[in-house]
């Protein structure tokens, strides 16, 4: 289908050519063209003929006229649906990379242009052109140095050596992305980002609370803290207030620092971070040279979700906002399960497991440890790290019956209770045929030194049970 043609201006036409072996009919053919299609188009001769520009639709007049235009590489052979022949409308800008090329270094540059921001591999280049490889070599280091095409990397053929056009940027099916670099995944700045994404995440999830203020809000489920304190030994620190079934609530907190924990918002809090918040943040931080698009964004939030470190919630969407879900209207917000001050513990843990003191990585490493373990079984079942665990009971907003999480942890342990039981049924009738040949003849067992000496068959006789 043809692209909507603009307001027509046609130009006078002059001779059909000039001094300086210009064809001005060319050159208005080639200004009435552009004035009303856009670079790409492919016309047929009917419209070319159409054009009023070609005195009395004179097919004598147009061919050498199209001729000139191609030589000049402003038209470009095409093929047409049905075989026929059209040319290619090109953009001046392009056409001049052209001016002074070889055949071959035309053929070439075509081919590769051809290919787009997907680039194309050395071999189909000889495929299509068939020109000589040495021949061709000497072809990719002219155009080279001419600042027309260049090297790129392929993701899905890193071994392959492929070209593309240097005025266009490599597709992302082709490099990968915003998180590969030159054909490889660059994990250091996956990283950095996602560490960046989670520390602004963990500070829009969780409220700032004192540590008095923290433990008068709280359900009676905790230990108060008596007033002169807890029993301290050597460094003076607080210790942790603690459940009683022995979950830790509160993280430690410095000496320097004030007494701070964090505590979940109320049901309904609806201003946790979305994926433009994110966006925005990242690009106000400048932590990248260049901006990262939104959708590699989300990719990475993603993977952040499937390691446990983000997990999301919906609302719905206001006036101003461009909803995720069309079907029901909703945004998708991102909350974090670790508060700020498991974050910095994390962080710190990383820091001593590089430190050079032996002792002080073997510390860390075995706390981390401790940390991946938890403090027992027990720790599998989802009450145990639910974010909304302090206002979580009977008839609120959060309870254990309406709990999906719980639903679902119950599921899977029923299912591995089934595919146990299923496991135990196949080895038992695995091993059945070896239990009743056993029952009419003993098994030879091997000595000690490997000698068995003479084989010596036993038969049993059958006892009826008492």
């Amino acid at each position: 289908m043809a692209p909507p043609k603009k307001a027509t201006a046609s130009p006078t036409p002059g001779p059909s050519s000039g001094p300086g072996g210009r064809n001005l009919v060319g050159d208005a053919l080639y200004a009435w063209a552009t004035e009303n299609y856009d670079p790409g188009y492919v016309f047929s001769q009917q419209e070319l003929l159409s054009a009023p520009v070609i005195p009395n639709a004179d097919v004598t007049v147009l061919l050498p006229t199209v001729d000139y235009l191609v030589r000049k590489s402003l038209f470009r052979l095409h093929d047409r649906a049905g075989g026929a022949i059209g040319w290619e409308l090109i953009d001046l800008e392009v056409a001049k990379n052209y001016s002074g090329l070889s055949r071959n270094e035309a053929i070439v540059l075509q081919v590769i242009e051809g290919a787009k921001n997907s680039g194309i591999w050395t071999k189909q280049i000889q495929t299509k052109t068939n020109i000589h490889q040495n021949t061709v070599e000497k072809v990719y280091k002219a155009l080279e140095s001419r600042n027309l095409i260049k090297q790129m990397k392929s993701v899905a053929h890193p071994q392959r050596k492929m070209y593309i056009s240097a005025s266009l940027i490599p597709s992302e099916d082709a490099t990968g992305g915003s998180w590969f670099s030159e054909g490889v995944l660059d994990q250091g700045l996956i990283d950095t980002i996602s560490d960046v994404i989670e520390a602004y995440v963990s500070k829009s999830s969780w409220q700032e609370v004192t540590l008095e203020e923290h433990e008068e809000t709280s359900l009676g489920q905790k230990r108060r803290r008596p007033s002169d304190g807890f029993e301290e030994h050597g460094n003076d620190k607080l210790k942790l207030a603690k459940t009683i079934d022995g979950q830790n609530k509160t993280k430690p907190v410095k000496q320097h620092g004030p007494s701070k924990a964090y505590k979940p918002f109320e049901p309904g809090h609806s201003r946790y971070p979305t994926l433009r918040d994110i966006t925005r943040y990242l690009l106000e931080s400048k932590i990248t040279a260049t901006a990262l698009p939104q959708n590699a964004i989300a990719q990475l939030l993603q993977v952040m979700i499937y390691d446990d470190r983000l997990f999301t919630l919906s609302r719905v969407a206001q006036a101003s906002e461009v909803a995720d879900n069309f079907d029901n209207n909703t945004v998708t917000m991102y909350r974090c399960f670790k508060t700020p001050l498991d974050l910095m513990e994390q962080r710190s843990i990383a820091k001593r497991k590089m430190h050079n003191d032996e002792k002080t990585r073997i510390a860390a490493y075995r706390l981390e440890e401790l940390e991946a373990l938890g403090p027992g079984g027990a720790s599998e079942v989802p009450c145990m790290r639910c974010p909304v665990f302090d206002i979580c009971g009977e008839g609120g907003p959060v309870n254990a019956v309406t709990c999906t999480y719980f639903t679902k942890w119950y599921d899977n342990l029923e299912q591995a209770d089934q595919e146990k039981e299923a496991k135990e049924k196949r080895i038992k009738e695995r091993d059945k045929p070896l239990v009743d040949k056993g029952k009419g003849k003993a098994q030879e067992l091997p000595m000690a030194n490997k000698d068995r000496g003479p084989g010596i068959e036993v038969e049993l006789e059958e006892v009826d049970p008492l």
